[in-house]
C-alpha cells in the first residue's frame, strides 16, 4: 500500500513485502533496516493516533513523517538519518508534529 509520495520519493508497505522506499532519483528501492522500521511503526502511531490531537493537521504530520523517514532511509548519515536513529520514538514524534505545525502555521 502506497502511504507518501512526492518527487524524490515513494514510501510503502505490505503485509508481506514489508516498508519499501523508492528512491525516484536513483531508480532504487530501498528496504529500511530493523531500527527503522521498528521506529517508523512506533513513530506513525503516535502521530496517527497518541499525539493527534497535538496536530493542527494530522494528514499534514503524516506526510512530514513520511518524507523525514524516506530520507532517513536513503541518507542514513544524513540529519535526518541521525535524528531517526539517535533519538526515541516519542522525541521524534514530537518533533515530527512540531515541525509539521509550524510550516502548517507560518
Amino acid at each position: 500500500m502506497k502511504l507518501f509520495e512526492n518527487e524524490r520519493f515513494c514510501v510503502s508497505q505490505g503485509f508481506l513485502s514489508g516498508w519499501r522506499i523508492e528512491d525516484k532519483l536513483s531508480r532504487t528501492t530501498l528496504v529500511p533496516n530493523w531500527l527503522m522500521k521498528e521506529r517508523i511503526g512506533l513513530v506513525w502511531m503516535q502521530v496517527r493516533r497518541t499525539r493527534k490531537a497535538s496536530s493542527v493537521n494530522s494528514h499534514f504530520s503524516e506526510r512530514v513523517m513520511f518524507e523525514s523517514f524516506a530520507i532517513g532511509v536513503a541518507e542514513p548519515m544524513s540529519i535526518e538519518g541521525r535524528f531517526w536513529a539517535d533519538h526515541t520514538p516519542n522525541e521524534i514524534a514530537e518533533e515530527i508534529i512540531t515541525a509539521a505545525n509550524a510550516l502548517m502555521r507560518p
